[in-house]
């Protein structure tokens, strides 16, 4: 594979509008997915130990998500956000879910 071929394949989203100018910003969260597997990197300690903290920004991420899904006229915001709470709770249930990674300078868990 040609560096521009794979340059295009590599998709980098832009940084927020709001965010360069704020005078505080912290990012928390990146998720790829690269040769069919999720890859994510975290910022685990940004709500210390309110991890109710994660939650909230996990169910606005899925507003946007289901609001954008709602632009293609499909399906309303409230049934893609009916979807995505569907497939979450299967997921966060699952028992055979293998999730594995490792903190910089710290031991893998």
């Amino acid at each position: 594979m040609s560096d521009a071929h794979r340059e295009e394949l590599l998709l980098e989203l832009d940084i927020p509008d709001g965010v360069p100018e704020a005078e505080q910003a912290v990012e928390l969260i990146r998720a790829w997915v690269a040769d069919g597997a999720l890859v994510v990197t975290l910022n685990g300690e940004a709500f210390g130990d309110e991890l109710q903290d994660w939650g909230r920004l996990l169910a606005e991420i899925g507003r946007h998500i289901a609001r954008a899904s709602s632009f293609t006229g499909d399906k309303t915001e409230i049934e893609s956000l009916a979807d995505i709470r569907k497939s979450f709770d299967a997921t966060i249930s699952a028992t055979d879910a293998m999730v594995s990674g490792k903190v910089p300078g710290r031991v893998t868990h």
